[in-house]
């Protein structure tokens, strides 16, 4: 059996949505590595975010941030931050419309006062209590100065009063913005990036470091941030709760995460 470089989603693949792992993704990922494939999750979630329990040596490394941080073992081999003026002006945009956003950054989650004094907008009431809420996405720290963190990864917003397509338009060609895999309102909710900095960019930085070929990778996924991993990869996999345009983008679609969707892709991909 040809070694391969599995990337992995988290949200909604190796986890479900409220941050458990399936008993059957446990297995499959446990068998894989002991068939000799190199796992890596490749996540939207700063390094800040990723689960304590997912901190374990199963993993070959980890790509972060959507691409902007990546990691062989311990090894931080690369690592991209917004560039100083184009952050302001995205921040400045939010600020004038009162769209709620959250800095993330290498360490920690930032937000100004006033969005966390709105976060009922985002998270409900009794839906997800702070403790939960923390487990799930991270503690957020307020900052009284967005604009002088200079570790910042990338935005994550939500209520948006534009669409995607619209916020794209009004912050310009540095940046990318997608829909957001957490669909928490049901509004316009999105993540935005650096042009140029994603998945598939992490990677290809991987890849170059370990010196494995790119013929050698699969990838697994469900959410808008993932297109660009699945068509980088030799083969990619759709979980059937992915977006739809990422199932179009798929070489095939497996099951739902908590219907033993990776297990039965690592299955067909012929990993274990």
């Amino acid at each position: 059996m040809r070694r391969k470089v599995v990337f992995l989603d988290i949200d909604g693949t190796i986890t479900n949505f409220k941050g458990e792992m399936p008993k059957s993704a446990e297995i499959a990922l446990e068998a894989a590595r002991q068939n000799g494939h190199l796992l890596v999750p490749c996540t939207g979630r700063t390094h800040s975010q990723i689960f304590p329990w997912m901190r374990t040596d199963l993993y070959a490394g980890i790509i972060c941030g959507a691409g902007s941080h990546v990691r062989v073992g311990d090894e931080v081999i690369f690592q991209h931050y917004l560039e100083r003026s184009s952050l302001n002006r995205a921040l400045a945009y939010f600020e004038r419309r009162r769209t709620l956003y959250y800095l993330q950054t290498t360490t920690a989650i930032y937000a100004p006062g006033w969005v966390l004094d709105r976060e009922i907008e985002v998270f409900g009431t009794d839906s997800m209590e702070e403790e939960e809420r923390e487990r799930i996405f991270g503690r957020v720290y307020e900052t009284g100065c967005p604009s002088c963190h200079k570790d910042v990864e990338k935005i994550a917003y939500y209520q948006s009063k534009e669409t995607v397509e619209q916020v794209r338009a009004s912050l310009g060609s540095y940046f990318c913005v997608t829909a957001s895999s957490f669909e928490l309102t049901g509004c316009a909710d999105g993540e935005v990036t650096c042009a140029g900095i994603n998945k598939a960019e992490g990677m290809r930085r991987f890849l170059e470091y370990v010196g494995i070929d790119r013929k050698d990778t699969v990838a697994v996924g469900d959410g808008p941030n993932d297109l660009e991993m699945l068509q980088y990869a030799a083969e990619g996999a759709a979980m059937e709760n992915a977006a739809e345009s990422l199932k179009s983008a798929a070489d095939f679609v497996t099951d739902d995460v908590d219907e033993d969707g990776l297990y039965h892709a690592f299955e067909r991909l012929g990993l274990i």
